[in-house]
């Protein structure tokens, strides 16, 4: 299994897979693209984001600096998936 996976269930899932399954749960909607602003389009709100870093700690093992935790970074689940895969190298 290499870093862009992960063991979910007995399954093999990618980042972005499990992000946007993540993600389905929070908003009861497909993302299908990834590119998509999910604030400016309502989808995510602050505390969303809460929650999607307690998550991303959580499934991927590493701590998001405070300076990470921007529109950038979590605007999008293309966004996201960086975050978690700079987050993750060296690991």
């Amino acid at each position: 299994m290499n870093q862009t996976e992960l063991r979910e269930g007995g399954e093999s899932m990618t980042i972005r897979e499990s992000v946007s399954n993540y993600i389905r749960g929070l908003t009861n909607e497909t993302i299908s693209d990834h590119s998509r602003n999910l604030f400016a389009d309502g989808l995510l709100t602050s505390l969303d984001v809460l929650d999607l870093i307690s998550f991303i700690e959580d499934t991927f093992d590493f701590q998001i600096e405070a300076d990470d935790a921007d529109m950038e970074s979590f605007g999008t689940i293309d966004g996201i998936v960086n975050l978690i895969q700079k987050g993750t190298q060296g690991h």
